[in-house]
């Protein structure tokens, strides 16, 4: 199958590639027709790498935004300001808040726990709340990480009103009740690579119920390889996997498949004027 410019990948983190590294990421991801890749911030630091790496690459956008494990366990004075000023600073690039939301289980990285650890998860509900109004403000969709903590987002999503700009969950896990939930307040739903894993049978039952109109792909790179994936870090020209997957699954064409999550990405992200150029 031929692909020409038709896939995007909503979630990724191009700044833990090194330069060089980054280069050749991007060539490939070009080489399949990855026309959109947006690269996700998880502090201040990182979502200003973010909008440096879209300001260079044409193929590239931003998101910006306090990752969940930031928020519980970072100082964090001024920060959601500072957040909103790099946002309303690179209104070229930046095109969504994240990575934000909840992650009640634990920090992959530092190995905290925040499984019972009340004030922790307190701090990341405090801050999550700050960058829907956030994205509120700035009419910016919300691409968010959630991990164990599904009731309590989608209570704070209908208390801040977060369907004034709605957005996706990424590598969403939840389990059909939550996607209903999710699809019923105007929220899409992104699949990685996890869905491809022949043992994740219960997400693919999931993923069959999502009306096609509502789902996105991403690859999480550096992270969430594909099954089978042979080289050691996961790369957005992956995507392309994970749509012809999805569209297996789903019983769909992988052509059809691919043009209508492209157009579910241009959609949220409100970058059809964009793509014209």
């Amino acid at each position: 199958m031929h692909i020409k410019e038709k896939l995007a990948d909503l979630h990724a983190h191009l700044e833990q590639y090194t330069p060089a590294e980054r280069e050749e990421v991007l060539t490939r991801a070009n080489s399949v027709g990855v026309r959109w890749i947006v690269t996700a911030g998880m502090d201040l630091q990182s979502s200003a790498h973010a909008v440096k790496i879209a300001t260079a690459h044409k193929q590239v956008l931003a998101s910006v935004g306090i990752h969940p494990w930031v928020a519980a366990e970072t100082d964090l004075r001024d920060l959601t300001d500072k957040i909103r000023y790099l946002a309303l600073d690179n209104t070229a690039t930046v095109v969504a808040i994240s990575e934000v939301g909840l992650d009640f289980v634990d920090n992959a990285f530092t190995g905290v726990s925040y499984h019972n650890n009340e004030n922790l998860r307190e701090a990341q509900e405090r801050i999550f709340r700050q960058q829907v109004d956030l994205a509120c403000e700035l009419a910016l969709p919300l691409i968010i990480h959630c991990r164990g903590a599904y009731s309590t987002l989608i209570s704070i999503l209908q208390e801040e009103r977060a369907y004034r700009v709605r957005g996706v969950i990424h590598n969403f896990d939840g389990d059909k009740k939550t996607a209903d939930q999710l699809l019923n307040m105007g929220f899409y739903l992104s699949f990685g690579g996890a869905i491809t894993y022949p043992t994740a049978t219960t997400l693919q039952k999931i993923v069959c119920h999502v009306p096609l109109d509502r789902i996105l792909i991403e690859t999480d790179s550096p992270y969430m390889p594909l099954y089978l994936q042979l080289d050691e870090k996961n790369e957005p020209a992956n995507v392309v996997q994970i749509a012809r997957t999805l569209a297996k699954i789903i019983k769909v064409d992988s052509e059809e498949f691919i043009d209508i999550s492209y157009t579910n990405f241009k959609t949220l992200l409100k970058i059809a004027m964009r793509d014209e150029n």
